[in-house]
């Protein structure tokens, strides 16, 4: 019985660690303004091909969407008052490149990996509760 005991105490600390942490939000200034696509590109040439893809889709401005391209050197955003890099950085898991959205509410909705996919993102947006009530109010 005793050694069942320790394998359920540390799986119940582990979920909890998990919901409390999800409950917090990723990027609290922005949260209820913008959906956030934000791009981790760990070299200059991803993080520019990342940007002009973010500056040359349509759609960004109905979503509501603030995005951010954190390169080697520098952060780029569609918006003027941007997070600190120490900020967006907290919502990167691994060290490759990554595409992270995360929803008004602030908790990561989705992430890519090794890519990114747009239209998979405005699926995801367009998917959510949220963004529902805002095509169906806006018609």
């Amino acid at each position: 019985m005793r050694r069942f005991l320790l394998p359920i105490l540390l799986a119940a600390a582990f979920l909890m660690a998990g919901c409390s942490a999800e409950a917090t939000s990723a990027l609290p200034d922005l949260q209820g303004r913008y959906r956030v696509v934000a791009v981790f590109a760990p070299d200059s040439a991803q993080a520019q091909r990342g940007e002009n893809a973010l500056k040359s889709t349509p759609g960004l401005k109905e979503r509501d969407i603030a995005w951010f391209v954190v390169g080697p050197n520098e952060v780029v955003s569609n918006i003027q008052d941007k997070p600190s890099r120490e900020d967006l950085e907290k919502i990167h898991d691994v060290d490759a490149f990554e595409v992270v959205l995360v929803g008004k509410d602030g908790s990561v909705k989705a992430t890519q990996l090794g890519g990114m996919n747009l239209q998979e993102i405005f699926d995801t947006i367009d998917n959510m509760p949220m963004r529902q009530q805002e095509m169906t109010h806006s018609q």
